[in-house]
This record gives structure tokens, C-alpha cells and sequence, in this order.
């Protein structure tokens, strides 16, 4: 039986703290800090990045561009 390598994409939920002045001000904030994992001692800080505590998306898209090897 052969193996293949699968690659997806997956939505989840993601969230972050800003202060601002206004809702536009904190999402121009917001667009500009980076995803990161977080959960218990991963040292992420939700005022700085976007937190993904749990992957409760679905695979979309899947492809492989070759076999596994």
C-alpha cells in the first residue's frame, strides 16, 4: 500500500487584545500582529499576536504534490 503526503488548509478560531481608540484603529492593530500557537506555557502574549488555543477548523483543498517517501 503506498503513502502519500497530504497538505491542507484549515480555518480557526483566533483571538488578540488591543488598545485602542477606535473599533478601525485596534483592526488596523490587529492586522499587522502575527498568528502564533498558544495554550499552557507556550509564552504566547495576547497583546501582541493573534492566539490560536484550539484547531477547530476542516481540512479544505487538500492535495499531494508527491508520494511519501
Amino acid at each position: 500500500m503506498k503513502k502519500y503526503t497530504l497538505s491542507s488548509e484549515i480555518t480557526v478560531s483566533a483571538y488578540t487584545i488591543v488598545e485602542a481608540n477606535s473599533l478601525q484603529e485596534a483592526i488596523e492593530i490587529g492586522e499587522s500582529r502575527e498568528a502564533v500557537l498558544g495554550g499552557i506555557n507556550s509564552g504566547a502574549c495576547e497583546n501582541e499576536s493573534w492566539i490560536v488555543d484550539d484547531a477547530d477548523g476542516a481540512p479544505m483543498n487538500i492535495h499531494s504534490n508527491e508520494e511519501y517517501k
